[in-house]
């Protein structure tokens, strides 16, 4: 069925109805950032937040954002509103808040009385299942996912999220308001981690099995994959990410997904975390920043990993042990139905600047 919703858009026809005012709920980084991308699409945004403060800082972050682009006259279009109640005339909207299930599941249950169906709920979790928050509402068919990529003003990929419930309708607006947006949508089915973030989990984990093993360095590793094509390596995406948030989410992951040994979190990250290696945010991950020169390996790994990088891979076999992982879990989630193999490959080219997919790497090497 996912396939169908996105490729059955032009045999059943796309939705007639117009998005003019699009309400965003949350004012913070994402919500900004979601809102200044309507902006951009030529698209009105209702932009509401609990905290008036907040609604400050938001409005101030969406001002210097389109000023950097030139365009502050699209600033014109935010209209600040002060309460959910003035969000009931927009044809859709888009929750951003913190990911606490409970406070996102009431304020859906708010906006389904609010907002009149059959216009579009949609969220932006990364965290939950969609269908956990649909389930607060009357009309779950017209809730929807809106996996948007960070910073989502910038990034092309949006993940569209059918939950159990969702209908053919809502899915084909979501899809069309993406487009609109000037952004690229994958559809995908209500699993954990939906498409890009489960399918790049062994990206991390397998690298950092490499290390674990003593076949490279973080350097050797990372830089293996960046002369493949690759935008970056997983342990200088994993120090620019914040280790301690990486490793929430790897755990979030495999215990969501039943705790599978493949997706099992690495015990080297672990253990930097443990000892409060966060990263480029405090200068020490992986690598060590601050005065050091760039790519500088963090000396607490020769404590970690006896032998570290004594027994090298060759580049290309660093490459095809990555990207093999990754293909393999990409497999897994086709066989799943959470995404299609071309929507797997975007999502992996647009959310993660990879050159090809992983089933376009396959093929490729097949040739």
């Amino acid at each position: 069925m996912l396939g169908g919703v996105e490729g059955g858009l032009e045999a059943e026809g796309e939705v007639t109805a117009t998005m003019d005012l699009i309400g965003v709920v949350g004012a913070g980084t994402m919500g900004a950032g979601i809102a200044q991308a309507c902006l951009q699409g030529g698209v009105e945004v209702a932009l509401y937040d609990v905290s008036p403060e907040a609604l400050d800082a938001g409005e101030r972050r969406i001002l210097s954002g389109l000023e950097r682009l030139e365009r502050p006259e699209l600033f014109s279009m935010v209209r600040r509103v002060d309460s959910p109640a003035r969000l009931s005339r927009c044809d859709a909207v888009i929750e951003a808040i913190v990911e606490d299930l409970g406070v996102k599941r009431e304020l859906f249950a708010q906006l389904d009385r609010l907002v009149e169906p059959p216009r579009l709920l949609a969220t932006s979790t990364s965290s939950f299942l969609v269908g956990r928050v649909a389930a607060a509402t009357e009309f779950p068919e017209r809730v929807v996912g809106m996996h948007f990529f960070r910073p989502a003003q910038v990034t092309a990929l949006v993940e569209v999220v059918r939950a159990e419930h969702g209908s053919d309708e809502a899915v084909r607006r979501a899809v069309r308001l993406v487009r609109a947006l000037g952004k690229t949508p994958v559809v995908c089915g209500d699993r954990p981690g939906f498409i890009a973030d489960r399918v790049a989990r062994p990206f991390y984990l397998s690298g950092m099995r490499l290390l674990e093993e003593g076949r490279g360095t973080p350097a050797d590793i990372d830089r293996a994959l960046r002369q493949a094509g690759l935008r970056m390596g997983p342990f200088e995406l994993m120090d620019g990410i914040g280790l301690e948030v990486d490793l929430a989410a790897a755990r979030g992951l495999w215990e969501a997904l039943g705790k599978p040994e493949r997706l099992a979190p690495r015990r080297i990250q672990e253990q930097l975390v443990a000892w409060g290696r966060r990263g480029r945010k405090n200068a020490c991950g992986f690598y060590v920043y601050g005065e050091n020169p760039p790519g500088t390996i963090n000396p607490d790994l020769e404590e970690l990993v006896p032998g570290l990088g004594k027994r090298p891979l060759a580049p290309a076999d660093v490459v095809r042990t990555v990207v093999g992982a990754v293909l393999d879990e990409a497999k897994l989630a086709a066989e799943e139905r959470v995404g299609s193999p071309s929507d797997i490959d975007i999502a992996m080219r647009l959310g993660f600047g990879w050159p090809r997919g992983p089933f376009e790497w396959e093929r490729e090497i097949a040739a």
